[in-house]
């Protein structure tokens, strides 16, 4: 099944660490601001508004 990782930019230093240990250097990821826990039901809206662009290029599907 096609799935995209999404982490808060705090966690892009472990996940480009943890990619290359496994042996995937280079591992397509979404990065999105911190924190995302205290945002609003619209804050979550608009950051999803705002990674689905790179979400759909990660997974090869064309808007």
């Amino acid at each position: 099944m096609p799935a995209v990782s999404i982490c808060t930019d705090a966690f892009r230093i472990t996940a480009e660490a943890m990619a290359r240990t496994y042996g995937f250097p280079g591992f397509q990821y979404v990065s999105v601001p911190h924190p995302v826990a205290s945002l609003s039901a619209e804050g979550i809206r608009q950051r999803v508004e705002e990674m689905l662009p790179r979400v759909l290029e990660i997974l090869g599907v064309e808007e």
